[in-house]
């Protein structure tokens, strides 16, 4: 009979236990970003770390994709699957299509249920609203970038360039390629493209150009078609033709770290990539190139970090991991490591955080700069946002193929991405 009782207890203690240890066993959440080992991977490692530290009830497991449209691609097909990120990158022009067609937790849903107000206090009120849609903010901005032109010197002085006055216009840039070309017959111009056409909207909103209007009917249209777009693409197009720029997709930035082109018109994010990569000595930037006497208008590049756990403990563990990524101290790491433009302003100004990098970096001072320049990236509205963007990229590789002149193609464009949107509102201004 003791034996009995002796056995009953310390099964019960044994389970006990057991259900204990389960108890406390860490939260795995999944965080998915555009990082990989050459752009920004080891800085998500970092940051996870330290977080970890922080939280050891909490694991995160970053799963990077190579692209924006890649991300949201792959998340429609584990959202089908009822296994949604728990935290994820959206690229800005995806902003639409995110609040449109995805399973988001707001920003002030997450709040009322787990608090973290205080988190998001520093962040200024017209960079944390570049997140809100329709009174609610899908997600929280986190990365901002624009593009700036770096350049290498040495092939510079070894061509007969100036080094210290690079090329700041259209124009210059084209008889700079010239000179480069003729003399150690390289390609001056790599940009680094995909099917997110961050890259080709820097060069037609530039132009003067935009990839969509509001028409006065309160309804959206193509704006790929202008004159001013076109302009942008076939400069783009001619540079290719003439072997003055590569056309190389996102194996452009490898053609410029590895010393086989002059220049690389890239975002300020790859700053930590190159320096990382190169095999060149000096690393120099300057500003985007202009058309003429026009300031050029560029996409504000980056992403927002988006809640879609549907579990309410991993739900709040994302939410603990979205807060330490926008921290001071998040924000400072993320912006040394890669060099996104901190989203956080005046830890600029503060020597606990970023101010003696920015006055020791002055690629970075490049970017800071054109931040009067930076316009929103477009986002093409509604549940074939994807599709239209999809349209576009094709027009931009059969115009860079020599398939198509860039008028022919933007036209073909428009026409697609006008039948994909429809009737989509808009606020005519």
């Amino acid at each position: 009979m003791q034996k009995w009782t002796a056995a009953l207890i310390l099964t019960a203690f044994v389970t006990l236990a057991i259900g204990s240890v389960r108890a406390q066993d860490p939260i795995t959440i999944e965080y998915w970003n555009i990082n990989t080992a050459t752009f920004g991977g080891p800085q998500v490692d970092a940051l996870i770390a330290s977080f970890e530290e922080a939280n050891p009830d909490i694991n995160v497991e970053s799963r990077p994709k190579d692209r924006y449209p890649t991300v949201v691609q792959d998340a429609q097909i584990a959202i089908a699957g009822g296994n949604p990120p728990d935290i994820i990158q959206i690229g800005w022009p995806y902003l639409s299509y995110t609040a449109s067609t995805l399973p988001y937790v707001s920003i002030e849903t997450l709040i009322e249920n787990y608090n973290g107000e205080s988190a998001l206090v520093d962040i200024p009120q017209n960079i944390y609203d570049l997140a809100l849609v329709e009174g609610e903010h899908v997600g929280i901005p986190y990365s901002l970038s624009n593009a700036v032109a770096y350049y290498n010197p040495a092939l510079f002085e070894e061509a007969g360039l100036d080094a210290d006055n690079p090329p700041q216009t259209i124009e210059e840039w084209t008889e700079a390629a010239r000179i480069l070309k003729e003399t150690l017959d390289l390609p001056m111009i790599s940009i680094d493209y995909s099917n997110d056409n961050w890259a080709v909207e820097n060069l037609i909103t530039s132009s003067g150009g935009d990839l969509l209007v509001c028409e006065a009917d309160g309804t959206y249209a193509a704006g790929v078609d202008s004159p001013e777009a076109i302009r942008g693409l076939q400069t783009w197009a001619d540079w290719v033709a003439n072997g003055y720029a590569t056309n190389a997709l996102d194996q452009a930035r490898q053609v410029f770290w590895t010393g086989e082109s002059g220049a690389l018109f890239w975002s300020i994010a790859g700053r930590g990539a190159i320096m990382t990569n190169k095999t060149f000595d000096e690393l120099r930037a300057t500003t985007y190139p202009r058309f003429g006497d026009e300031a050029p208008r560029l996409p504000t590049g980056g992403n927002m970090l988006v809640i879609m756990a549907t579990d309410p403990a991993r739900q709040e563990a994302a939410w603990k991991f979205a807060q330490h990524l926008v921290s001071p101290q998040g924000v400072t790491e993320w912006t040394m490591g890669t060099g996104y433009i901190p989203l956080i302003p005046e830890l600029t100004e503060d020597v606990n955080y970023l101010a003696d990098f920015y006055a020791t970096n002055p690629i970075q001072q490049v970017a800071t700069s054109q931040i009067p320049n930076m316009v929103v990236w477009t986002s093409f509205p509604g549940e074939n946002g994807l599709a239209a963007g999809e349209a576009l990229f094709q027009a931009v590789q059969a115009a860079l193929g020599g398939e198509s002149t860039a008028e022919a193609a933007l036209t073909t464009a428009a026409q697609e991405i006008n039948e994909l949107i429809g009737d989509q509102p808009c606020s005519v201004s």
